[in-house]
């Protein structure tokens, strides 16, 4: 028979002062508890209870013996709960919502970076260009543009910030020129963000240093930043998208940025990220948390021409004080003990 389970029944037997009690805390049989007993006494050779068929009673002999088996038990327990929840906090489901203007290279590489470090979290990402609400139980956390998250008491860091800017594939620029200034637009054809189109008139409202002018292009395309990078991939036009979603493309020579001292609007694009707590937040949710936030910290110290630096808690621009030399993925500390 097993030694922990005789133990167990020891315990039980002492602290109910009954057999049956005993039983139906384990979830076993009386008979069960009482033969379990009884080959712990026949092994330590020394009766531990005193039996009759009222009640049952410690003997001289077994209270510290009694005392010395809880305390065995409760380190043993902590141990198995500390293990339990270990696995826990390390796995589980976390669901992510993500703009569409993320899906890049970079968010790959973000993805890749947490599952090494939290391999046994099920992570569900859902890329949808909507309004979220983090207390609807549907999502756990995320990446967003502010106008898209419902805002009242959830937590918010800005991971990037980033001007429009004007991009165009290589073969584009080689078969209809390449435009010095925003008036050279009106020939060409232009993809851009609805916002950026004077309602009921046919001109796009820009900036060129600064001064706003309108532009009536040859031909235009309205849609979603995805659809006006893929259309800009294809060699379709000029498109105005956030330099952030388009750096890589620049990078790999599949865009060309053109236009430096244009824009649309004013307004920068701020992606930021948003959960629903400060306090007592599952630890796969703070491990994301906190890998999120440093890797775009690294981005941004590896690319400061792109995105500024992500910003503390419910803090839309103070840089949080990260350097490159301490972009160290820290763990969250051990659970403290639950008192019993």
């Amino acid at each position: 028979m097993d030694q922990l389970y005789m133990l167990r029944a020891f315990v039980a037997a002492a602290r109910y002062q009954s057999f049956s009690k005993a039983a139906e805390s384990l979830n076993v049989t009386t008979g069960s508890v009482s033969k379990a007993i009884a080959k712990l006494e026949g092994c330590i050779q020394t009766r531990v209870l005193l039996r009759t068929t009222r009640s049952v009673s410690l003997t001289e002999a077994g209270q510290p013996y009694y005392l010395s088996c809880c305390r065995l038990l409760e380190e043993l327990d902590e141990a198995n709960y500390r293990i339990a929840r270990s696995r826990e906090v390390d796995g589980g489901k976390l669901r992510l919502i993500v703009h569409p203007m993320l899906l890049s290279e970079t968010f790959s590489r973000l993805l890749q970076g947490y599952h090494a470090i939290a391999p046994n979290v099920n992570l569900m990402v859902s890329v949808q260009d909507v309004s979220a609400n983090l207390y609807g139980g549907q999502f756990d956390v995320a990446i967003l543009p502010p106008h898209l998250v419902e805002q009242s008491a959830v937590i918010r860091r800005t991971l990037s910030t980033s001007q429009r800017i004007f991009v165009a594939a290589p073969a584009y620029l080689e078969q209809y020129g390449v435009p010095n200034a925003a008036a050279d637009l009106v020939h060409h054809f232009l993809l851009l963000d609805s916002d950026s189109r004077k309602k009921g008139v046919d001109v796009v409202r820009l900036l060129e240093s600064g001064r706003p002018v309108t532009v009536s292009p040859m031909s235009s395309m309205d849609g979603n930043e995805i659809l006006l990078r893929a259309a800009a991939l294809m060699g379709t036009g000029i498109a105005a998208l956030p330099e952030t979603m388009v750096r890589e493309d620049i990078d790999a020579a599949r865009l060309t940025h053109i236009l430096p001292l244009c824009t649309t609007s004013e307004s920068k694009v701020e992606i930021c990220l948003f959960y629903s707590h400060r306090d007592l937040l599952p630890a796969r949710l703070r491990t994301f948390v906190d890998y999120c936030t440093q890797f775009f910290r690294s981005c941004a110290g590896h690319n400061a021409n792109s995105a500024e630096t992500v910003s503390p808690e419910n803090d839309y621009s103070e840089d949080c004080g990260w350097r490159p030399a301490e972009a160290k993925y820290r763990r969250p500390s051990s659970l403290e003990s639950v008192g019993r």
